[in-house]
């Protein structure tokens, strides 16, 4: 049995400030009978294909969030989770400081244990690194076929990452988080492999829990939301495809909000109108006239928006202090408020078990008669 470790930064953080655990152990049966490994990767990064027999050899995954006592960059304090793993001295700390981890401000560990019966590969030291026999040793068959296993354990671990950032976002709205915006992508993190107390490191950067959602216990439906998206999850839904890929980074552009757009159209057959879209979404998702009002309003500006950017010649900023396209709406504010329409779409979609039919199923006149086949003015003739 060898252990698994994923080091890196996020920006998911606590309402309590403690660290908390989410193990998703229980998922690997499932996602095996769901023959996980025939789905498409909904990213670029850590997508190399994968079969039974691998997700097979996964015997536990849990996410642990360490959120108190940050910056853990301020005086090293970083070492002190990364020492509740492994022993520090085993790797040198330059490999480590080339991770980008020593930036984090809190750090997300992904550990796994799995099956192994690959050889553990061996980490060269600086003065290793220079020398030709010393790294032609490294490409031999053996160490191959363990990069080559490694590789496909990290999109398996990918796979989950996301499943669960998904569900976060589908459970937590959020309001005004753009403080959290960075100027630059900043993906980072490093990954150890060990087994009776060796270990070998690589430095893995990524980016896929760095969007900030805010966890809170209270509100927290995750077992619910994921035993229904878990019957999904294997089939490949563009919708799912653009809103992760949107929200991917806390590196927020014009490409991050027009892939948002993209997530909107993606619920609706090629070349519906945006005045359809406008009408039907509010339909559906809205409590009352109020919401559905504003929430036309939104979408409105959310196309509009989209053209400046697509059509015009305007580089837009979304950070809270840009200047606004719209004169009543800031650029970031339109940006989760369009996040929390599509999310709330999303509900409707699992609450439907319309994801259950096929993979697409779009918003159409034939959707909205079978769900209200009484007419939306039933109830008043009664």
């Amino acid at each position: 049995m060898k252990n698994f470790l994923w080091f890196t930064h996020t920006n998911i953080d606590c309402k309590s400030r403690n660290d908390f655990t989410i193990d998703l152990t229980h998922l690997i049966k499932h996602f095996t009978d769901k023959e996980l490994w025939n789905k498409k990767r909904y990213r670029t990064e850590y997508n190399d294909e994968f079969g039974k027999e691998d997700l097979e050899k996964l015997k536990s995954i849990k996410i642990n969030f360490h959120l108190q006592n940050s910056p853990y960059s301020n005086f090293h304090g970083y070492e002190i989770i990364l020492n509740k793993y492994f022993p520090l001295n085993k790797i040198e700390r330059d490999k480590i400081s080339s991770s980008g981890i020593v930036d984090a401000s809190r750090i997300a560990v992904i550990e796994i244990q799995f099956q192994s019966d690959q050889i553990l590969r061996k980490n060269l030291n600086y003065i290793e690194e220079k020398d030709c026999e010393k790294v032609f040793e490294q490409l031999g068959s053996e160490n191959i076929e363990s990069f080559y296993e490694s590789d496909r354990l990290k999109s398996i671990v990918s796979e989950f990452i996301q499943f669960f950032t998904f569900n976060l976002h589908l459970n937590f709205l959020t309001h005004r988080y753009s403080f959290s915006f960075t100027d630059k992508p900043h993906p980072s993190g490093f990954t150890v492999i060990s087994k009776n107390e060796v270990f070998f490191y690589e430095t893995t950067r990524t980016e896929m829990l760095s969007h900030y959602i805010l966890y809170d216990l209270e509100n927290d439906n995750l077992e619910l939301l994921m035993s229904k998206t878990s019957e999904f999850w294997q089939k490949d839904i563009t919708s799912i495809h653009f809103f992760l890929e949107a929200l991917k980074s806390n590196y927020i552009t014009s490409t991050n909000f027009i892939k948002l757009v993209f997530t909107l159209e993606t619920f609706f057959a090629k070349s519906t109108s945006n005045d359809y879209t406008t009408l039907v979404v509010p339909l559906i998702i809205s409590k009352n006239i109020g919401e559905m009002k504003k929430h036309r309003d939104i979408i409105k500006k959310c196309f509009s928006l989209r053209n400046e950017i697509v059509h015009g010649s305007s580089i837009l900023n979304f950070n809270s202090s840009a200047k606004p396209y719209h004169k009543d709406i800031r650029n970031d504010e339109l940006f989760f408020e369009l996040k929390n329409i599509i999310i709330n779409i999303f509900h409707f979609y699992i609450n439907n078990r319309l994801f259950l039919r096929r993979s697409n199923v779009n918003i159409s006149h034939e959707l909205i008669f079978e769900l209200l086949p009484q007419g939306v003015n039933y109830n008043k003739r009664k």
